[in-house]
């Protein structure tokens, strides 16, 4: 007598043989939950089902537009009463975050929408099958014809976008309302130069915000200047979108201190920062330039640094910490001249100060190419420019200096 297995296996291949299904397993998933791919699959346990079930629950997957490969196999089930079945699939690795574009309605009660299928995630392969089944959702709910597209205008981040199918519309100005202590003409052309001819999109346009006009404020200690409104509308008298921002100034803060993470505190010396001040970021954030400046000064090429602010609204004040990682202490190395002759050579090694085993310190040779053009201790010197050889392996840094032409002493030097 045959095994049941085997009969079981063999009834399954006959076109009207139905059995119960067992059990279901997804296998191959690393983003999708198994329980929402089996949602998708349209099977369930304890359903009668046979071979152009599977077929067709196959096909359903594919059809998703987020599997590369779809394949199933089937075995007799644990209790020999029906068949366990898998499906093995292979998930499209690119996808990309999604977001809605001047959709009508609440944006929650959008996703809620398309949440309902089991397989909508927070990040989606861009297929065409993904971005037409869920723009053809939303246009059925909305009324609207609405489109997926992936857009790139966020350099190495890619997204895809929900949105009316039609043109974006482009920034024809940019007014501010609210502000007094810095001049509209100011803010404006700082914004012109970048957004007017651009799409507006409202993440980017904040971006460009607090990358250029956030600054003007923070100059003058208006460390909490912010942009709690930003209204846009068709512009009345040129083709595109005017946009108002509404700034919220605040007071100015003074700077109460300058706190060293990493390194001695001794290091915020360098910055010269005015305490009890006005906060002017800008001098700030030359202070702490000069804090690198030293370090390096000191050998460490590859220090960097990291600034945090605490505010103390009661007083206005604001604390700044620099998170100082200072790296590896480089040491000067070997020092070469190439294109000077036995004569000339003398007047220009007097002037090299570090040794061999020095903390390096960057910037020197650039210092002793300066005072060489200053003091005039040659003449007929063509371009002098310094080389670095840095080994990041030893921590050494070779200096050659190449001097270009043909140099000769000057003639106040051989008096």
């Amino acid at each position: 007598m045959r095994p049941l297995s085997a009969l079981l296996l063999c009834a399954l291949c006959t076109p009207a043989a139905s059995f119960e299904i067992e059990a279901i397993r997804v296998t191959g998933l690393h983003r999708l939950p198994e329980a929402k791919v089996i949602e998708a699959l349209g099977l369930r346990v304890g359903q009668k089902a046979d071979k152009p079930d599977f077929d067709a629950a196959q096909q359903r997957l594919v059809d998703r537009g987020v599997f590369a490969s779809v394949a199933y196999s089937y075995k007799p089930g644990p209790n020999l009463r029906g068949f366990a079945v898998t499906y093995e699939v292979a998930e499209i690795e690119t996808v990309f975050a999604w977001k809605f574009e001047e959709l009508p309605g609440p944006e929650a009660d959008l996703e809620k929408l398309l949440r309902q299928d089991p397989l909508f995630a927070d990040k989606l392969p861009a297929t065409e099958n993904v971005l037409q089944r869920y723009a053809k959702t939303l246009s059925e709910h909305l009324k609207i014809p609405v489109v997926g597209r992936v857009y790139g205008d966020r350099p190495g981040d890619p997204y895809i976008v929900f949105r009316p199918n039609r043109p974006r519309a482009v920034i024809a100005q940019v007014s501010f309302a609210g502000n007094s202590a810095v001049p509209v003409a100011d803010l404006q052309i700082k914004m012109a130069s970048i957004a007017i001819g651009t799409p507006y999109i409202e993440e980017n346009f904040r971006e460009q915000l607090m990358n250029q006009v956030k600054p003007l404020y923070e100059i003058r200690g208006l460390v909490r200047a912010s942009f709690p409104k930003i209204e846009v509308k068709p512009a009345a008298d040129v083709e595109g979108l005017a946009v108002v921002v509404h700034v919220a100034e605040g007071e100015p803060y003074a700077l109460a201190d300058v706190k060293v993470v990493g390194a001695p505190q001794e290091l915020a010396d360098a910055g010269e920062f005015k305490r009890d001040e006005v906060a002017n970021f800008g001098l700030i954030f030359e202070g702490v330039s000069k804090m690198r400046q030293a370090l390096r000064g000191n050998g460490y090429m590859k220090v960097a640094t990291e600034v945090k602010r605490a505010y103390d609204d009661a007083k206005k004040q604001v604390t700044v910490f620099v998170h100082v990682t200072p790296g590896p202490q480089y040491r000067m190395g070997k020092f070469y001249f190439t294109g000077l002759d036995i004569i000339t050579e003398p007047y220009v090694r007097k002037l090299w100060g570090l040794k061999e085993g020095d903390p390096y310190r960057d910037g020197y040779p650039n210092r002793v190419i300066q005072r060489i053009q200053d003091e005039g201790l040659l003449d007929g010197v063509g371009a002098i420019e310094p080389k670095l050889n840095i080994d990041d392996r030893k921590l050494i840094v070779d200096v050659t200096i190449q001097f270009k032409g043909v140099p000769k002493p000057a003639e106040k030097k051989k008096q």
